[in-house]
Order: C-alpha cells, then sequence, then structure tokens
C-alpha cells in the first residue's frame, strides 16, 4: 500500500499533506499554488489553470519554491520492523 505526500518547500519551511491517491495529493498542490500565486503576482499569467500554476511554480517564484508529490509505502510495524531486521 502506498501514500501520496503533497509536499510544498517554500522559505518558511515545508507543509506536507498524505493522500490515499496521487489525485488527492495533486488537489493539495493545486490548492496551494492558488492560495500564493497573488504573492508572486507579476510572475503569473491571469488566470493561469491551477495545474499550469503548479507546473510551473519553481520558475514563478524563481527557483525559491517547491510543489511536488512524493510517493511513500504505507508500513505498518510488522513491515517496518522486517525491513530493518536485514
Amino acid at each position: 500500500m502506498k501514500i501520496f505526500l503533497a509536499k510544498y518547500e517554500h522559505k518558511h519551511g515545508t507543509d506536507e499533506r498524505a493522500y490515499k491517491t496521487r489525485k488527492g495529493a495533486s488537489w493539495q498542490l493545486e490548492k496551494w499554488a492558488e492560495e500564493y500565486a497573488d504573492e508572486w503576482a507579476p510572475f503569473t499569467p491571469d488566470n493561469m489553470p491551477a495545474s499550469s500554476l503548479v507546473d510551473q511554480w519553481t520558475d514563478i517564484t524563481g527557483g525559491n519554491e517547491f510543489l511536488y508529490v512524493e510517493e511513500l509505502p504505507l508500513l505498518d510495524i510488522k513491515n517496518f520492523c522486517e525491513e530493518h531486521k536485514k
């Protein structure tokens, strides 16, 4: 089983939200991009779709911020212990 971690790296730290699906995590990235697009207004075209904002976020922010999804295995304690015994 996997989880999909939506991550937003910015100058104040990293925001993270875990989702059961990549679609859910991608939705979160779009919400963050829409929420903070005004802060980068001179570099964001008007009415840019949220998915395009996400795709271009690093360029829009001058390489200072990052939006991405990290895929991770969902482990229970048994799996975790077995993995670390090896």
